[in-house]
């Protein structure tokens, strides 16, 4: 309407004329209408997305996944990758091609990242970024240090995702199982959802508490306890991830083309077989507890644990069937005295 406003009497009469006898030809639009045209579908795309109803529908969305993915991958069919497709059995053709180890964690991974820069550079809120009265992400008011909240939850996101997207492809063995297309096309749909919910809700939809320091209430008392949780989290998810990596690298120094398992004997596994999955669900679980207990947050710690527990009992089968002297006292997968 807006270009077609512009065109002349005459302009408008050839235009109808060469639509009514087929003779309309295409046309490479103009600068103008080119203009035009991109706004339009920027105002659209961009407004369309970012609305509170679409942050709410998407993070209902992980709550009503959860189950199905806990029936699907516990019940049906497990993840089809890393130990579990070894030397090609119980490979389906609908896995599609496989891909570098690195290169996939890398892909499915970043969009969390991208996510978290995007919201924080270019769609922030600066009052709900800001520490408190001050329009700063950290001031000092009533003899107390103020820290923003929706900043250091986020620093904790972003944290979380350099190490899963950056330091802990570039750290994975060389000989790592490949990856199929299926795994790294579902999950960077998840990380697509999943980065967007929790950037957008904390740069744009609600305003944290402060941190203060001493704690000044009970809300504060809850914000740190969830940051300490999440680290703990974050070092048992690192660690245990170490463990499992140096033990098959010194392993097989000699023998780099083979992918051979060992049983972990480090004390994170003493009684459990996955310390890995546990750190990392104690983590999203801190992140809910440093986020108010949010619907995007509570969203996503729910789905983790839905997709990795599964995961985890198919681990702690796998070890039990592989090791006829898999330690007795290392009875459960992945959450101690639980599961």
């Amino acid at each position: 309407l807006l270009t077609a406003s512009s065109l002349s009497r005459e302009q408008t009469q050839q235009l109808q004329h060469a639509t009514a006898t087929g003779n309309l030809r295409q046309r490479r639009p103009t600068f103008q209408s080119g203009i035009v045209l991109r706004y339009i579908l920027k105002r659209t795309t961009m407004n369309s997305l970012f609305t509170e109803e679409n942050h709410i529908f998407i993070s209902k969305l992980f709550l009503v996944l959860s189950l199905p993915t806990f029936v699907i991958t516990r019940y049906v069919i497990v993840a089809p990758f890393g130990r579990h497709v070894q030397d090609g059995k119980a490979y389906r053709w609908w896995f599609g091609p496989q891909f570098d180890a690195k290169l996939s964690w890398f892909v499915f991974e970043s969009p969390n990242l991208i996510w978290s820069w995007y919201c924080y550079c270019y769609l922030r809120d600066s009052e709900i970024m800001s520490s408190g009265s001050a329009a700063t992400m950290v001031s000092f008011d009533n003899n107390q240090l103020q820290i923003s909240s929706n900043v250091m939850v986020l620093s904790l996101f972003t944290l979380h995702y350099v190490n899963r997207a950056v330091i802990y492809p570039l750290r994975m063995n060389s000989n790592s199982h490949r990856v199929p297309l299926l795994v790294t096309a579902s999950a960077t749909i998840v990380t697509m959802l999943n980065g967007y919910i929790q950037s957008f809700y904390l740069v744009r939809v609600y305003k944290l508490p402060p941190l203060t320091l001493p704690p000044s209430s009970w809300i504060n008392v809850q914000s740190w306890l969830g940051i300490l949780v999440f680290v703990v989290g974050m070092i048992i998810n690192i660690k245990s991830d170490a463990v499992l990596r140096n033990l098959r690298r010194q392993r097989n120094s000699d023998r780099d083309n083979q992918k051979t398992y060992y049983i972990p004997q480090h004390r994170l596994f003493t009684y459990i077989s996955c310390p890995n999955f546990f750190g990392e669900i104690l983590e999203w679980f801190g992140f809910a507890i440093a986020s108010q207990f949010s619907l995007p947050a509570m969203a996503f710690f729910i789905y983790t644990a839905s997709n990795l527990i599964p995961r985890g009992i198919a681990h702690h089968e796998w070890y039990k069937q592989k090791f006829e002297d898999y330690p007795l006292e290392r009875k459960w997968a992945v959450i101690p005295f639980l599961v």
